[in-house]
């Protein structure tokens, strides 16, 4: 079997470091723990720990690395009549990875190659993920990932993650501890005999009711949390044996899901009401006693469960990226672009065009920006906000058709009555009505709707801001409210433009060219679920998840250079999510959230080793680390 529980971690026993300067960092592990353990290493000495086996032979095969095994290794345990004879680097064998990749000829069959590789070699699978990661970004998640999940049951190969299913809630503690269980027979976990319950960092959990844009989609919706749970390794380094996906099959109301006969969840309309809220809450209350230092990431819930569930678990480590992460993102980006344009968050009159959970997640992480960095009241920044949804601009006399996330955004309805409209017969208030009577320096786009920001829109923007904030947010590409080229060319290329999915450079008059930052979430939420781990955070603030923003925001390369993006690029997330992480621990400890000692001892100074170094040296990488036999 491997093992890594009792692995002589003297430094006789780790190879040496290229770098002999490095400080060593103490890793809180007792001797007798699993994976980095007590002893003091470097980031660079993290990847010389051996696992140790007493395998051999084929038996070892089941060991991912293929052909990675070195000579050494290959004499020692008994494999050189079982692979080929080169021995081939992890390098070459990821090149030759992404070349086979190359040749599936659609986004599903490459998402399909790449759920394939994770399984059968999860270091090669991040390897190739690292090496191309804005390329395969999209193919692993949006909006590759959505046709899988559409699709699962027709493309299901192997059961990934935990299934939770509503007829069989009362064996669900078993359930969760069989998979905690699994997880401590994994080599690669840091694990303490004397605490099995700490061997799960994160669970990432949804119950599919509103997945990517595509709605419903039951049980498919595990491959959502698989590929968000790949995203923390790959942002983060956040060790891949220590996530566990999970999808809570609360039924489905997608009925062409029920007249599929190869569909593999609960057939049933989903459960509401109390049925629902017991459902979830007896899952959190599980996770929470098998697994207590674990984060709770929320994933794609429709709108009225995720604020509900969210205020309902505020006082856990619990996250939810579809509402934080993309108002994290956008706030950051709009610090950068504020920062740019020498204004103040304060004096922004903000419209955001889409009330559903992103738009107002984002207007909600914009108004703790104003009540944090600015100082003002609740009430005072929530006044900065105009909301347009499907029925014009949110006003108080609409009563009971807001949703509690609306109701604080909602305008009196005197100061609207006003206003010059285009059509005053026509019901509402409308987009191009807001913009000209309001007069924003920022327009956000979460709406899905097509080209929504018009030209004439645009134009009457920039006739009354210097320095115009857009950000046509919306996914994918054909659903993004406008073209950032348009955006530049009608605003004279005044715009500040950030968007939610990947755009190409746009030349300008001067030959230059503009580099569109793409609010991805995985610049922020890979590196504060890392930091919140790493503190042992008792919740994530808001406070930390400001931190958090604000470090992300001092990296935008547009600070340096005006034809920059706002955000940094996302293929230096895991440098990113140093930043960032170690700007929420040090905010978890300044609140007094944090709870694990040595990592405090470091923020206070009180160790030898920075926040940033001991950081890297906690961070997993993709790497074969060396094999030792044991009888």
């Amino acid at each position: 079997m491997l093992s890594s529980s009792s692995i002589a971690l003297t430094r006789a026993s780790i190879r040496p470091s290229a770098s002999s300067s490095s400080k060593s960092i103490l890793v809180p592990r007792p001797q007798h723990k699993r994976g980095l353990a007590s002893q003091r290493i470097t980031a660079e000495d993290k990847n010389l720990i051996p696992i140790r086996t007493n395998l051999r032979g084929s038996a070892l095969l089941n060991t991912p690395r293929g052909a990675g095994f070195t000579r050494e290794e290959r004499q020692i345990f008994g494999l050189e009549g079982f692979l080929p004879y080169d021995v081939h680097s992890l390098e070459k064998q990821a090149l030759r990875a992404y070349n086979q990749l190359l040749k599936q000829p659609s986004v599903i069959l490459k998402h399909a190659f790449l759920a394939s590789l994770r399984d059968q070699n999860q270091v090669l699978f991040y390897k190739v993920m690292q090496d191309h990661l804005k390329e395969l970004l999209g193919v692993l998640y949006t909006p590759g990932a959505a046709e899988a999940v559409a699709g699962y049951s027709s493309l299901f190969r192997r059961p990934v993650g935990c299934y939770i299913s509503f007829p069989n809630q009362d064996a669900m503690r078993a359930q969760l501890q069989a998979h905690l269980s699994d997880v401590n027979r994994t080599a690669d976990v840091a694990f303490d005999e004397n605490k099995p319950d700490d061997a799960i960092d994160l669970v990432v959990v949804t119950d599919a009711e509103a997945i990517l844009g595509i709605g419903d989609q039951g049980v498919g919706g595990i491959t959502i949390s698989t590929s968000k749970a790949a995203l923390y390794t790959l942002g983060a380094g956040i060790n891949p044996n220590r996530i566990l996906p999970v999808v809570l099959d609360c039924g489905t109301d997608n009925h062409a899901l029920f007249s599929d006969p190869l569909y593999m969840g609960w057939k049933r309309t989903r459960i509401r009401g109390k049925n629902y809220d017991e459902f979830v809450d007896k899952f959190i209350t599980n996770c929470r006693e098998l697994f207590p230092n674990a984060i709770i990431h929320f994933e794609d819930f429709g709108m009225a469960n995720a604020y509900r569930l969210m205020e309902k678990y505020k006082d856990i480590p619990q996250f939810n990226d579809d509402i934080q992460g993309t108002g994290a993102v956008a706030l950051a980006a709009l610090l950068a672009a504020i920062k740019v344009s020498g204004t103040s968050l304060a004096d922004q009159r903000i419209v955001i065009y889409g009330a559903g959970s992103a738009g107002m997640g984002i207007a909600d992480q914009i108004k703790d920006g104003l009540m944090i960095l600015e100082g003002l009241s609740k009430e005072e920044a929530a006044r900065r906000f105009w909301c347009v949804d499907r029925n014009g601009l949110l006003v108080e006399s609409m009563g009971n058709a807001l949703r509690h996330a609306q109701l604080p955004y909602a305008r009196p309805d005197e100061e609207v009555e006003h206003y010059n409209r285009e059509d005053p017969d026509k019901r509402g208030v409308w987009l191009l009505d807001v913009v000209k009577n309001v007069k924003p320096t920022v327009l956000i786009g979460t709406s899905t709707h097509t080209r929504a920001f018009t030209e004439e829109l645009v134009k009457e923007m920039g006739k009354h801001v210097e320095r115009p904030i857009i950000f046509p947010m919306s996914n994918p590409t054909a659903l993004c409210e406008v073209d950032p080229e348009d955006a530049l060319k009608w605003t004279e290329e005044r715009a500040l433009v950030a968007t939610g999915s990947p755009f190409p450079p746009v030349q300008l008059a001067n030959g230059k060219h503009y580099t569109v930052a793409q609010t991805n979430n995985a610049l922020i939420y890979p590196a504060l679920g890392l930091g919140a781990i790493l503190s042992r955070s008792r919740t994530i603030s808001n406070s930390m998840l400001m931190a958090g923003v604000h470090a992300l925001a001092n990296l935008s390369p547009a600070l340096h250079n005006p034809e920059a993006s706002l955000l940094p690029d996302l293929a230096d997330v895991r440098d990113i999510s140093v930043d960032v992480a170690a700007a929420v621990v040090r905010q978890a400890v300044e609140d007094g959230n944090a709870t694990d000692q040595n990592t405090i001892r470091i923020v206070q100074g009180k160790a030898d080793v920075t926040l940033e170094e001991y950081i890297k040296a906690r961070m997993w990488d993709a790497v074969y680390r060396p094999l030792e036999l044991v009888d």
